[in-house]
Parts: structure tokens; C-alpha cells; sequence
């Protein structure tokens, strides 16, 4: 059942960002269409040819249009029947990155599997990936208290860790490159132990909890708007608490933090934002969105399935990715 909350603020911005979408438009939630049913998805992303790519549970990569659907896995290429696909992420040339155990590109031909028996790269669990205008690949290797992140520029590998750099901690949970090609990442130590950290050419800035006013309590994942402000989700899932009283979602522009609670009980996996800045935010029993001024609930719609991924295409429809296909506002 969907339903419109109003909004539970524990921070606001300065009255200059006082809201993340002044003129918001209304939002289409009727996901009519499903596509790729008996998939269990965990990743989508989208290149400028018309191509849907999408990572699975253990079932491949999705290449998917309106005129033909290809599976890669075992049969067809070197992506195995227990690789995990986390994260995609497409490069200017549309090569194809895909983070499991390991990271494979695919450049519309062939498959190349770097890993730490062929690379310098720290850890063969790779769970996040961003691409800077330069198309050097930034992706995190790390576990908990091992590894970092790496920059990779097609030619040369380059191994961040606390051992040779200013990062706080090894496990990089996610990375997002925003409007000025700055990288920016989120880390995890414990809970109650997170950092975001700015890479801005050769500088390092590393910003906590005094900076974000606020105690993040797990960082999920981190995205941009269009504002070059920096959004994220708060992960509560390795909570023995029923119920928490802390910021789901945070919205950050360097000098202060918004922070937004829809309720006290749903735990938030992700974040996406849309070309609206609308902060879709995805739940065990579906989503929620927040258009700057409210929020809108749907907790039932895909309580079955659960949700793992949401992105907007180029044609700005919503693409909710499930433990059974995608579901698609169209």
C-alpha cells in the first residue's frame, strides 16, 4: 500500500538548501511492466547505445533491448555460476565494468577478469565502481580491516590503503564521483565508526561525524544530485534493535547535513537519485521516496521480492530491480 508521510527532519540545511527539490514534479509509481522474471537482480546500469546491462545473483549478466535479451555466464563467458555482480558501470567508449569476484570488463567482444593473481589489486571482493570524465576506473578492494580502493587508468594500477594514504580505514563501502570529477567515498569500520573522504586531484580531505553533525550509524551507499551536494543512506541492519531514532538518508554539501526519517523501523539498503533529485530509497518490502518535500511509502508492492536495485533510464523511466526481475514505471 503506497502512502505519502510527511517528512521527519532531525537536521536541516542552511535556508540556501533548504530543499532538494523546491518545484517537485508528481511521481509516477505505477510499475505496470516487468521484465526479466526469474532473476534475481542486484545491479543496472545503462549504456548510450540503447543497452540495458544487469547484474545478477549467480545467474550472469544481463544484456537486455527491445530487440534481443543475452545472458552471459559459464556457457558463454567467464563470468562463473557463483559470481555475485554488485555494481556496473559503463565507460565513455560504452566498455562495460562489472565488480564481483574480481573486476571484469567487457568491451562488446571479449571479457577480461583482473584479480589479485593478475593485478596488484588488494582483495578479490569488489563491491563498488565509479568512473571519473578521464575513464580512469575507481573501484574499492577491500574486507574488513584489508585492502582499499583502487585507480585504475586502462594502464597502470594504483592501491590505496591506510598503509600509504590518508585513508581512515580499509573497507570501502562505496564510491561516486561528483560534478567536478571529485571521488568521493564512504567507509565503514564498525558501526558507529564511519568516514566519507573527498579526493580532490592529490588532496584528501576526510570528514566525520563532527563534520557531518551527526553519528552515521553504517553507511550504505552514496550518490550525487544535481546540486553536487553528496546523498546517502544509513544502513541499521546490523542493529539488534527493533527500532532506531537515528537519520535514515543524509543529504551533505560540505558545511552542513540534512537528515531524513521517514519512520523509525524500516531499514534503508540503498539510494538512487533521479534526474528530479528525487531520493528513491530501496527497503526490504519495496521503497521510498523523498521529492524534497515528503516522502512516499510503498511497503507492500514488492514485499515478496524485496527490492536491490533502483535506477532511472535514459527515457527517465524507474527501473526497480527485484529478487524477481525488474519492474519498470512505464
Amino acid at each position: 500500500m503506497k502512502k505519502i508521510l510527511t517528512i521527519l527532519t532531525i537536521g536541516f540545511f542552511l535556508i540556501s538548501c533548504e530543499k532538494t527539490n523546491d518545484n517537485p514534479e508528481p511521481l509516477q509509481t505505477d510499475f505496470n511492466k516487468q521484465i526479466l522474471d526469474g532473476y534475481f537482480i542486484k545491479s543496472i546500469a545503462f549504456d548510450n547505445l540503447g543497452n540495458t546491462w544487469v547484474g545478477t545473483f549467480k545467474q550472469g549478466l544481463i544484456k537486455y533491448n527491445s530487440s534481443e535479451t543475452i545472458i552471459y555466464n559459464s556457457d558463454n563467458s567467464i563470468i562463473t555460476d557463483t559470481s555475485v555482480i554488485y555494481d556496473i558501470a559503463i565507460d565513455s567508449k560504452n566498455n562495460v565494468w562489472v565488480s564481483c569476484d574480481g573486476l571484469i570488463k567487457y568491451d562488446g567482444t571479449s571479457f577480461i577478469k583482473y584479480n589479485t593473481e593478475n593485478t596488484p589489486i588488494p582483495e578479490d571482493f569488489i563491491s563498488s565502481i565509479a568512473i571519473d570524465s578521464k575513464d580512469n576506473i575507481w573501484f574499492s578492494s577491500s574486507r574488513f580491516r584489508q585492502g582499499g580502493i583502487v585507480k585504475y587508468d586502462n594502464a597502470d594500477w594504483t592501491v590505496y590503503t591506510p598503509d600509504n594514504s590518508d585513508l581512515p580505514v580499509s573497507f570501502v563501502q562505496s564510491i561516486v564521483i561528483d560534478g567536478n570529477d571529485n571521488v568521493w567515498l564512504a567507509l565503514n569500520e564498525i558501526v558507529n565508526d564511519s568516514y566519507l573522504v573527498k579526493i580532490s586531484n592529490d588532496n584528501w580531505t576526510t570528514y566525520t561525524s563532527s563534520d557531518l553533525g551527526f553519528t552515521p550509524y553504517y553507511f550504505g551507499n552514496i550518490e550525487i544530485n544535481s546540486k553536487n551536494e553528496l546523498c546517502g543512506a544509513i544502513d541499521y541492519s546490523l542493529s539488534s534493535m527493533i527500532t532506531n531514532n537515528g537519520p535514515q538518508v543524509f543529504v551533505y554539501n560540505e558545511n552542513s547535513s540534512m537528515q531524513l526519517q521517514y519512520d523509525n523501523e524500516s531499514n534503508i539498503k540503498f539510494i538512487s537519485i533521479d534526474n528530479q533529485d528525487n531520493i528513491w530509497c530501496g527497503t526490504y518490502g519495496g521503497y521510498a521516496v523523498y521529492n524534497g518535500q515528503e516522502w512516499t511509502v510503498d511497503n507492500s508492492s514488492f514485499k515478496d521480492v524485496s527490492v536491490f536495485a533502483i535506477e532511472q533510464s535514459p527515457d527517465s523511466k524507474i527501473w526497480i530491480g527485484t529478487g524477481n526481475g525488474i519492474y519498470i514505471n512505464d
